[in-house]
């Protein structure tokens, strides 16, 4: 007498593969590559500073930057830095490159929408634009430097080299932010013309 089900003979060696757990392992390295892939295009890269999480987005996801910046009505601010510093700690005061992009990041993390380049790995590998105003007025310049853009990145706005004097510094970022705040207010009456 029949139950009514059918049973499916599966070979011996596909059972074994099966259990033995190396069908698993090959679906658990496909799910983990594609997650990996898709996390390093969107996430954004988040430091801390005087107990402050401050967020940046990769050079590789400049369109979600360019959705916030529209969004926030904000200017976007490019910092162009070494990669490494990123994983240093130190203060917003130092008189080298890491102060000067943790200054950066702490002074415009309010301000501006941010977005982080390896100024060495990504050397004239960005957009455009910014690689020109990055090179000017010095093709080897000296990171970290600030390109102010637009919200849709295809103006810049204000540009800050690196200056090791904090109070300079802080200076120079302040200026920029009034050139930008300047630019990005009278935008709308420009448009109306």
């Amino acid at each position: 007498m029949s139950s009514g089900f059918a049973c499916l003979e599966i070979p011996t060696p596909i059972v074994s593969w099966l259990v033995n757990g190396k069908f698993h392992r090959l679906i658990g390295a496909v799910l983990l590559a594609f997650a990996f892939l898709n996390a390093s295009a969107a996430d954004k890269i988040t430091i801390t500073i005087n107990g402050k999480a401050i967020s940046a987005y990769r050079t590789a996801d400049l369109e979600g930057a360019k959705k916030e910046a529209a969004a926030a009505h904000k200017p976007i601010a490019w910092i162009a830095s070494a990669k490494k510093v990123l994983t240093e700690s130190g203060t917003i005061s130092r008189a080298d490159g890491r102060g000067a992009t943790f200054h950066a990041f702490y002074a415009l993390r309010d301000k501006a929408v941010l977005v982080f380049e390896d100024a060495f790995e990504e050397n004239h590998k960005v957009l455009p634009l910014v690689d020109a105003a990055l090179h000017t007025p010095d093709p080897h310049y000296t990171p970290p430097k600030v390109i102010f853009l637009n919200p849709d990145a295809t103006e810049v706005l204000a540009k800050v080299e690196f200056e090791p004097d904090f109070v300079k510094r802080a200076h120079a970022l302040a200026d920029a932010l009034d050139q930008v705040k300047g630019k990005m207010n009278s935008a709308p009456d420009a448009a109306k013309k």
